[in-house]
């Protein structure tokens, strides 16, 4: 039996081709059986055969016309591999940036009360609670003071400082400051809605002052364009696919937002 369907790559397993060839002529949109029968090639008894075991296994449903379509698990698959692609390509950015800035780079994202630091092979490191929110942005590290800018911008502010610093971190989209590990830049990580999705940091060790240490503008600038192209990388929510917790790797120190 010769395959008629259109794009399929003949594999060395002949029923692996069959099914296919079935899933290429739905991936074109819905069809009736002997329209499947047609375009494959296949006797109309194998397309049956097929497409009842496929239905099974949810990779091929019927509509409300009786017409074939693809299934619900080849929707979740299809998810999976564009999921896998952003996680790809966002590893991909933040190593170019470690490479460009010979700084750490780390991705950080809100769940719920939590905050999440996703190095960058992006394996999950640390989840910490908010702690006290309170507390006056000006005392808090760089990722938190500008999670907390953008969180304060619906709740309202402690202070008239604080809402002056907010105002100057949304702004500006970025604040550095240094710490007992070294100097840290971090910068925001918006949609086009103007919506916080994640903190990109940059983190180097310092010989120097608080007062003295800081990124030059060319690393500053780096840093705001590789957000820029993250946030085209990031899933819906922030929901960046994240290694299992059980893959254990470096502990990164905890800081509350």
């Amino acid at each position: 039996m010769t395959i008629t369907a259109p794009s399929m790559l003949p594999s060395s397993v002949g029923v692996l081709n069959k099914i296919s060839a079935i899933l290429s002529v739905l991936e074109k949109g819905p069809a009736c059986l002997p329209a499947v029968v047609s375009e494959t090639g296949l006797t109309r008894p194998t397309v049956h055969r097929l497409v009842l075991a496929m239905q099974e296994l949810g990779l091929v449903e019927a509509d409300q016309q009786g017409q074939y379509i693809i299934g619900p698990r080849l929707t979740r698959l299809a998810m999976a591999a564009h999921h896998a692609i952003a996680d790809r390509e966002l590893r991909r950015e933040l190593s170019a940036l470690r490479a460009t800035t010979g700084a750490s780079v780390r991705l950080h994202q809100r769940y719920g009360d939590q905050r999440i630091c996703v190095a960058e092979a992006l394996r999950l490191k640390t989840a910490t609670g908010e702690g006290n929110s309170a507390r006056a942005i000006a005392n808090a590290d760089p990722v938190s003071r500008v999670f907390l800018a953008w969180r304060r911008l619906s709740r309202g502010h402690e202070t008239r400082d604080d809402a002056l610093a907010c105002s100057r971190i949304r702004h500006r989209g970025w604040v550095q400051g240094a710490d007992e590990d070294g100097l840290v830049l971090a910068v925001a990580v918006c949609g086009r809605d103007g919506d916080l999705a994640a903190v990109l940091s940059l983190s180097s060790p310092s010989r120097q002052t608080r007062r003295e240490a800081s990124y030059g503008r060319e690393v500053i600038k780096g840093a705001m364009e590789a957000a820029a192209r993250i946030c085209s990388r990031l899933p819906i929510k922030g929901a960046t696919a994240l290694v299992d917790e059980r893959d254990h790797g470096p502990q990164v120190r905890s800081a509350s937002v």
